[in-house]
């Protein structure tokens, strides 16, 4: 056995040196890096051909700024550029399709990343294909950065891109924007252009959902839009009209107040311009030549340092295989290489080999003491195994608390503008509860270098919350929900939102039920004449005395009061104790299906924000009411009308209330009395009353945790497909993915066969993540083995021909503890 493991570990060693081999041959040619006074270039093209690149795109950065004076262009996030020095030494690090093989067309790519951007392209080819792209992109990630995706309008966001996407400039001095699109005049020409008001509320989700012809004419038109208010003379309309849409003023009437015309006008105007038959484009003639050469620094790349590059540029792409291959060969080169141990971590942990992740990220922070970087993600990756298999972070070890404070104050140290570093830190305070005035002044740092980052605002919103500042947070999440389209940030926004309705309706109940007891204790003098106390202790003063009677008084109490938080029902509403199955959603209602006291029944509401939503378990605890949520398990009252009742609806949902497993409805003459030789004691820490009912239950924690966990496995049985007739569904493991001329494949295997099934329906295939450990994996061709389990719906059809057991329809990934019963 030893003998086998040593040839294993020596075969391993032999294929990366191998691949090294095969890596470095490939690219004997020598590497340059220049440092321009914003962007980091390296290339295998010539020094000079890297210098040019570097100058065209400081200047396209250069004549931006000097356009829009009050953007800020020193972003936290900076640029790496590769250049290639033609298209055949860039195909190997091209991005790839859906399908999983490389889109050999890719002219140049512009990839944002949270940390880094990168900018490829070859020298030699088209200078408007590749550079068009780069500039469109990067006019994306300015406004981004500067306001966020969506405090601008798409329509402008694009057609900004669109107007600076054929910059150009002469004799370094002379700038031309605004150059024609001849495309986009012949579609706009031969089609019926888009009323304003569709353009107007086009959002960029809803753009993304579009076929492509419509896209097509939203990005036209949105070009055309810039071009005529540009060329018309209309720029100083054109930002009152923005900065009225940041207020939240409709469009329709920002339009008017910005340019003095209706819809209609402007829609006139606009057709007219593009029916035209010359066309004029911006030229600006700069005081100064933009010669940014002299200021440019040169060197030669080391071989440890190229792969390392190239690695991380794979990486960023979601190439990670070979990402990997490009990192292993270059720490053989270079051992303790910070870049290649950073991105190489990286690497590990989206493949979620979280101790292989550790090692990487430990040496590259003991190598690199000051790489920011290193820091952060080693940061990161401790803070990840403080989440369960749900991506839930319940608590955090105090040690690991803080060398996660540590490395990130470090971070922020070497770089304070890295806004991550920030966020992380906010996230650790939220889950330990501590410093959370500080976590807040983290996030206002943040927000100073990305003032368009609205995973930032949605924090500060959650943190605000947890603090009870209840207006704050409030303001902050109506106003993210109503300039979002990221159906995350609004998703959060809307839990806030919900949470924070259910808290201030436990808030006013608890006042209400304080004022209650005040007035009850005021009015029931003690023995001494004084008031009525709160905690129960002996009469003899000696302590707290533990008893069945007593512990039976306690629990009754915590029910009672349950029962008075409760919502009354109004008129002739009715309210049960029982659960809910798999909710089901159409167009226009909302299903519930309940079983109460051994019957079954639906109820039914027009959507979820109506519904009076209320948790009687744990504050921690998230519970989601949605679509294919399956409550199954919860202990709930459930509060209808039954007087709209119709068809299978035995009448209208109003109001659902989480409760614990022992809830009971009481009477008021059920009220629990005292036990005999207890009396009220007050101890200072409640004001004399008595404490109200307690969401958070302490002596509870480990049955709540347990039913967390059990909620969230019913809430993912519930929305797995359900096979229909001829359709099988199993759990198993994929192995892996092929793509060959007769389609895409994967295999499987269960706990009693392999499987091998086809996948024609492609890009159509529906495939759900319910694992956080999963996300940002990228499914295509070539995939290796995931061990993590995936629930597979499929057609019971086997084909002969290509020997697969059928044809998926779903793939659903699911945590590792998930079982299907």
């Amino acid at each position: 056995m030893q003998y086998k493991n040593t040839s294993t570990q020596k075969l391993v060693l032999s294929l990366i040196m191998i691949a090294a081999f095969s890596v470095a041959g490939s690219a004997q040619r020598e590497w340059t890096e220049v440092r321009s006074k914003n962007f980091y270039l390296i290339g295998d093209a010539s020094e000079k051909e890297i210098r040019k690149v570097a100058t065209k795109l400081e200047q396209f950065r250069e004549s931006f700024r000097l356009i829009f004076t009050k953007t800020n262009l020193n972003s936290a996030v900076p640029t790496n550029v590769v250049v290639f020095r033609n298209d055949s030494a860039f195909k190997p690090y091209k991005p790839k399709r859906g399908d999983g093989k490389v889109d050999n067309f890719v002219a140049g790519y512009f990839q944002p990343g949270e940390d880094v951007n990168y900018i490829t392209l070859a020298v030699g080819g088209s200078d408007d294909e590749a550079y068009g792209i780069i500039f469109h992109e990067y006019v994306h990630f300015i406004m981004n950065t500067n306001f966020g995706k969506s405090a601008v309008p798409a329509w402008f966001n694009e057609g900004l891109a669109e107007y600076y996407q054929t910059f150009e400039i002469e004799n370094d001095q002379i700038v031309k924007l605004g150059r024609l699109q001849n495309g986009h005049l012949q579609l706009l020409n031969t089609t019926k252009m888009m009323p304003l008001e569709t353009l107007f509320a086009m959002s960029n989700h809803s753009l993304a959902q579009n076929g492509n012809h419509s896209r097509s004419i939203f990005y036209a038109q949105s070009w055309a839009l810039v071009h005529f208010l540009v060329q018309t003379g209309k720029v100083d309309g054109l930002g009152k009209f923005l900065s009225d849409y940041a207020r939240g003023v409709k469009p329709e009437v920002a339009i008017k107040n910005a340019f003095q015309l209706t819809y209609e006008e402007m829609e006139k105007q606009l057709r007219r311009y593009v029916a035209q038959r010359s066309f004029q484009y911006q030229m600006l003639t700069l005081n100064e030549k933009l010669d940014f050469d002299k200021d440019m620094k040169a060197a030669t790349l080391t071989e440890g340092q190229r792969r390392a590059f190239l690695g991380d540029l794979l990486y960023r792409i979601n190439r990670t295989d070979d990402a990997e291959v490009y990192l292993q060969a270059s720490l053989i080169a270079e051992p303790e290489n910070v870049m290649a141990n950073t991105s190489l971590g990286m690497v590990k942990l989206r493949k979620r080999k979280f101790d292989e992740a550790k090692q990487f990220l430990e040496r590259a922070v003991s190598a690199g003491k000051d790489n920011y970087l290193a820091h952060y993600q080693l940061a990161y990756l401790i803070s990840r195994s403080n989440q369960d298999e749900f991506g839930y972070a319940r608590e955090m070890l105090g040690d690991d608390a803080k060398r996660i404070r540590d490395l990130l104050t470090k971070a922020i140290a070497i770089r304070p503008d890295f806004t991550e570093s920030y966020e992380l830190l906010a996230f650790v305070s939220l889950v330990t509860n501590d410093e959370l005035d500080a976590a807040v002044a983290h996030l206002r740092t943040a927000l100073k270098y990305q003032p368009g980052n609205q995973r930032y605002a949605i924090r500060i919103a959650e943190i605000l919350m947890r603090q009870d500042k209840f207006a704050e947070a409030k303001s902050l999440a109506e106003k993210l929900i109503a300039t979002t389209d990221d159906l995350k940030v609004r998703s959060q926004a809307e839990s806030v939102l919900s949470n924070l309705r259910m808290r201030e309706e436990i808030t006013a109940r608890n006042e209400a039920e304080r004022k209650r007891f005040e007035e009850r204790r005021n009015s029931v003098p003690s023995a001494g004449g004084s008031s009525a106390p709160v905690l129960l202790r002996r009469p003899d003063g000696t302590g707290p005395k533990v008893s069945a009677e007593l512990e039976k008084f306690t629990s009754e109490s915590l029910i009672f009061s349950i029962n008075q938080f409760l919502r009354k029902p109004v008129g002739n509403e009715q309210r049960v104790l029982g659960s809910l199955g798999p909710i089901t959603c159409n167009d226009s209602t909302v299903t519930f299906p309940v079983e109460s006291n051994g019957k079954k029944f639906n109820l039914t509401s027009k959507d979820f924000e109506s519904l009076t939503l209320a948790n009687y378990l744990t504050a921690e605890e998230t519970i989601d009411v949605g679509c294919g949520a399956n409550l199954n398990g919860m202990d709930l009252v459930l509060t209808y009308d039954p007087a709209m009742a119709s068809g299978t609806s035995a009448g209208n949902l109003i109001a659902i209330e989480f409760v614990p497993a022992d809830f009971r409805f009481m009477t008021e003459a059920e009220r629990p009395v005292l036990p005999k030789g207890f009396a009220f004691a007050d101890d200072g820490d409640n004001g004399g009353n008595p404490p109200p009912p307690r969401p958070i239950g302490t002596a509870n924690e480990v049955d709540a945790e347990a039913r967390r966990r059990e909620f969230m496995i019913n809430s993912i049985r519930g929305q797995l497909k359900a096979p229909v007739a001829g359709e099988k569904r199993v759990i198993g493991f994929l192995e892996g993915t092929e793509c060959n001329k007769r389609g895409m494949f994967f295999n499987f295997r269960t706990d009693s066969s392999t499987l091998k099934l086809s996948a024609s329906s492609g890009e159509n295939l529906a495939i759900r993540v319910f694992s956080p450990d999963l996300g940002g994996m990228r499914f295509g061709c070539g995939m290796s083995a995931l061990d993590y389990p995936v629930v597979i719906v499929y057609t019971d059809e086997p084909d002969k021909k290509n020997k697969t057991a059928g044809d998926i329809r779903t793939l659903d990934f699911v945590p590792k503890s998930f079982t299907l019963d």
